[in-house]
């Protein structure tokens, strides 16, 4: 893996930009190692593999934001929208951390993850503490948020709100002021579109093939090494989805000592739904129990969960469409559920909110790995 040091470079119309990870904070933010930041640079440290096929996605974010005009005023937010998974806080990171940031928002960059159940006052306190106010004699939210705004009104700051999944926790967050940027990232397309409109959406798909055997050698090269038709085909069932890629490389880099073993382990991860649900985050995940190790099946199920009950039973029985290439139709999905068209297209609108399934042409599609996750749930429910 690489060092801290390392520096990361993206392309963005033409020109070259640098993205600093590890400790790099303060090279980040512009400032030499031996000086105190005075302003709050609150993005977090991309992930030592770097970031791999996202320079279109940064150009759209770029172009959104109105980056590339210093002038601009009540630019509106933009929003990040995609599966668990597909690299939103990543993308969001990297946008944080490119190096023409600091000079573009002087006052600093505001971060904050909300989760599925954030304790919205004691985020918005610590903003105010990175902008050096005291909200804690506010009354309330609304209160602070107001105060925020009023702080954030002459100011030029980059507000960066990851991972929300409800309007109205969201909407506390919403305090640029005019010289400000604010960018949202979620999974949901109602809040995306509440909170950022979906014109102002960019919805981020799966790596290309060739990002994503690019990260999986970044994090085992000895696997893509030793048999590179095996490492695509990892790449291939597990659809190009950069948390899983990133999962299923951390694993094969702990057994790379032993050859034969690492080998088993990536024919296991292309031919058994188990071990591939199974792969481990250990750094946890909002929303999730800080207890042990979260799976990536866990993941993934944070929002299948947000489903009523017939409505994951529908998401189980779905799994007989199966995943990328396959895709189907409404009428094929109403006579799996046993149900009219009209409450087949309702329950489809409800998983496309979710982000479990995308529309593709007249048809409709799963990821790979929800289809696995879907198939385990179909097997348990004995449906």
């Amino acid at each position: 893996m690489p060092d801290a040091a390392t520096t990361y470079n993206v392309t963005i119309h033409g020109t070259v930009y640098g993205l600093a990870v590890g400790d790099q904070a303060s090279a980040v933010a512009g400032v030499p190692a031996n000086r105190p930041v005075q302003q709050p640079f609150m993005t977090p440290p991309l992930p030592p593999q770097g970031v791999h096929g996202r320079d279109d996605d940064l150009t759209q974010v770029y172009d959104l934001l109105a980056l590339g005009d210093e002038s601009a005023c009540d630019v509106p937010p933009a929003a990040l929208r995609g599966l668990g998974g597909i690299g939103k806080t990543t993308l969001a990171t990297a946008l944080g951390r490119l190096d023409f940031v600091p000079r573009l928002f002087p006052d600093g960059v505001l971060w904050v993850a909300l989760g599925p159940s954030p304790t919205v006052r004691l985020l918005l306190d610590g903003w105010g503490r990175a902008l050096g106010v005291d909200l804690l004699p506010e009354r309330d939210e609304d209160a602070c948020r107001d105060r925020l705004r009023a702080v954030l009104y002459h100011r030029r700051a980059l507000l960066i709100v990851d991972d929300v999944w409800d309007v109205v926790q969201g909407q506390y967050f919403l305090v640029a002021g005019p010289n400000c940027r604010t960018l949202l990232t979620t999974r949901e397309s109602p809040v995306a579109y509440a909170l950022a409109t979906r014109e102002r959406t960019l919805r981020v798909d799966v790596l290309k093939p060739e990002a994503a055997l690019s990260l999986l050698r970044r994090l085992a090269p000895e696997a893509v090494t030793s048999d590179k038709r095996a490492a695509q085909r990892l790449c291939e069932r597990l659809e190009y989805l950069p948390l899983a890629l990133t999962l299923a490389g951390r694993l094969l880099a702990v057994e790379a000592d032993v050859p034969a073993r690492m080998q088993r382990m990536l024919g296991e991860l292309i031919e058994r739904r188990e071990a591939r649900l199974n792969l481990l985050q250990t750094e946890g995940r909002l929303g999730l129990s800080e207890e042990e190790p979260v799976s990536l099946q866990a993941i993934l199920g944070l929002s299948v969960n947000r489903l009523d009950k017939v409505d994951q039973e529908r998401f189980a029985m779905a799994s007989v469409f199966g995943g990328d290439p396959l895709t189907w139709e409404i009428n094929a999905a109403a006579y799996v559920w046993e149900c009219s068209v009209t409450e087949a297209e309702d329950t489809v609108a409800r998983f496309i909110q979710r982000g479990l399934i995308e529309r593709r042409g007249e048809r409709y599609w799963m990821h790979a790995l929800l289809a696995d996750y879907a198939a385990d749930m179909l097997e348990e429910m004995g449906l």
